[in-house]
């Protein structure tokens, strides 16, 4: 079993495969949280915006793991700040609207009246 502690965790905010992640995730979150409320059914929006919050966030530092130098010294071989970029804007959307739907799912199952619409519960 792997366990990588935090001292060995390198962080360098001028490389541009963090910049690239960095915009990408900005300009991925208003597109996310707002599909999450948008599609949401429950009545606690609050809950599902925070869960496409948790997984835009997730999925920006998958991206930094993974392409960038935060678990080894050097960077991915043919990855730079657009290829991320692009990357980043996809990714943390997805893993954003997934978290959402994810949340909005778990909170369906455990409250039934919350998931109920209004014109159904007036038949």
């Amino acid at each position: 079993m792997a366990v990588i502690a935090l001292s060995t965790l390198t962080f360098n905010p001028t490389d541009g495969i963090f910049i690239g992640d960095l915009f990408g995730f900005i300009i991925a979150l208003p597109i996310s949280l707002f599909l999450a409320y948008w599609l949401s059914a429950v009545k606690n929006h609050f809950a599902v915006v925070a869960g496409a919050f948790v997984g835009a966030l997730l999925g920006f530092l998958i991206l930094l793991a993974w392409a960038g130098p935060l678990l080894h010294n050097t960077d991915l071989d043919g990855a730079n700040g657009g290829n991320v970029f692009f990357g980043s804007l996809l990714l943390c959307s997805i893993l954003g609207v997934v978290m959402a739907m994810t949340t909005d799912l778990i909170i369906a199952r455990r409250r039934k009246r919350d998931y109920v619409r209004q014109s159904a519960e007036a038949h």
